[in-house]
């Protein structure tokens, strides 16, 4: 049986007057459904571009890359994305901006706006829904974008740096909330981040990605119980996964010490 989402030889070369830029080469990775994915790589490695790529939103040079068993050559209709920015609209409210994803699909939003508000409910921006994004906290705006992502409950979730310009409080209330909600749905996450305890804390897997060309260097299955509280980072057995993926880092020349 084939995996939920198969990479397979991924290539994406942007082309010049010069030699051909490699921003990937070679990528291959199988994530089963209901897995929860962490990249990590240094600035350059091409974690966005391959995410972009698998959101349709890049077409690929050459390769392999599939959907439970369909290419994808545009955005799938079962995908939800969260950037690092909200990309919240100013002038509607934080309910109209969750209801944009109905909007996208051509679905009739009356038959959503139940479902935007339990999502809201879910997240605590239930009294909010009327509110607009420049009354919310940076935190608040970003969970917004997440239920704006589960809206259309899609089965593949793609999540790119989307809490890197948060506090450190607000980063740790978030990845716990995630934890939850990836729990309690069952969703596919692959998501993008420079950290590599954020990685280690929600992941199943963590991929290391090479640089120049971006690539596979290696995946570390992450072998802690769930539910994870923020404790576990304290624990020796979270250091050694740490520990282990630096170790990858300074084999590849990216770390120096």
């Amino acid at each position: 049986m084939s995996a939920f989402l198969q990479i397979g030889q991924l290539n994406k070369i942007y082309r010049s007057q010069r030699d051909p830029l490699y921003a990937l080469k070679d990528v291959s990775l199988d994530i089963e459904e209901g897995e929860f994915v962490s990249i990590v790589g240094p600035s350059g490695c091409g974690k966005s571009t391959l995410l972009k790529c698998v959101a349709g939103l890049e077409p690929i040079s050459s390769g392999h890359l599939a959907l439970q068993g369909d290419p994808i050559s545009g955005p799938p209709s079962n995908m939800g994305v969260v950037f690092q920015r909200d990309l919240l609209l100013d002038w509607r409210t934080i309910l109209d901006n969750v209801l944009i994803a109905a909007e996208f699909h051509d679905l009739d939003r009356g038959d959503y706006e139940e479902r935007a508000r339990a999502v809201l409910n879910l997240f605590g921006l239930g009294s909010f829904a009327n509110r607009f994004p420049w009354e919310l906290s940076g935190g608040m705006r970003q969970r917004a974008s997440i239920c704006r992502a589960l809206l259309v409950d899609p089965q593949l979730l793609l999540m790119d740096e989307p809490f890197g310009a948060l506090d450190p409080f607000t980063r740790d209330e978030l990845n716990v909330e995630l934890q939850r909600t990836w729990m309690d749905t069952g969703k596919t996450v692959l998501f993008i981040t420079h950290s590599i305890s954020e990685a280690v804390y929600l992941s199943d897997r963590v991929v290391v990605m090479s640089r120049n060309p971006g690539g596979v260097a290696a995946v570390i299955p992450i072998e802690l119980e769930r539910p994870r509280g923020l404790a576990v980072r304290e624990t020796k057995a979270f250091a050694d996964y740490v520990s282990q993926i630096r170790g990858i880092f300074r084999d590849l020349g990216i770390y120096k010490g």
